[in-house]
């Protein structure tokens, strides 16, 4: 058992979770995820998810120039008090898939961060209609700036929510 491998373990009938993550790197050592090659080590189990999106219980499936594909299987601790997935979760699916679809086209070494973030929630989703596909594109990729668009999908194919984001870019050499 690869003790730096993470752990998700939620148990329905104590209504408990318990997640574990390995330890990021100094900051010396640590490098964004960027390039598809960094990328495909993540769905080949090689690379880590960053701890934000692993606790959101998303995961990478699929990788290629321009757009990532993400599942997300949430539990009744990703609920509202309507029996729905909260509309918080979603955004930070949302939010890693557009990080995740920025990184497969920057070289490795640039960073990337949310500097605008729109979700419009378009059906609920509910927990039977899980587990949630994200599909993410990168529609421009410019020198400081990347935008991506993202459609959520329950598994009958409906979308639940559509967003779009600008990521800021920090190139390697750039001030």
């Amino acid at each position: 058992m690869d003790h730096d491998a993470p752990f998700d373990s939620v148990d329905p009938a104590t209504r408990s979770r318990h997640y574990s993550w390995p330890a990021l790197p100094d900051a010396t050592a640590r490098s964004p995820h960027a390039g598809l090659d960094a990328l495909r080590e993540i769905i080949d189990g090689r690379r880590h998810l960053s701890p934000g999106a692993y606790s959101l219980g998303v995961r990478l499936t699929g990788a290629e120039a321009g757009a990532v594909t993400m599942t997300a299987e949430p539990a009744d601790w990703a609920l509202n008090n309507g029996g729905t997935v909260h509309g918080g979760i979603v955004s930070g699916w949302v939010d890693a898939a557009l990080g995740y679809a920025t990184a497969t086209v920057v070289e490795e070494g640039t960073g990337y961060s949310t500097l605008d973030l729109t979700v419009r929630y378009i059906r609920a989703l509910r927990l039977e209609k899980t587990p949630a596909t994200i599909h993410a594109e990168v529609e421009h990729a410019g020198r400081s700036t990347c935008v991506v668009q993202a459609k959520v999908l329950d598994t009958d194919g409906r979308t639940c929510a559509s967003a779009s984001g600008v990521m800021m870019l920090f190139r390697p050499g750039s001030a």
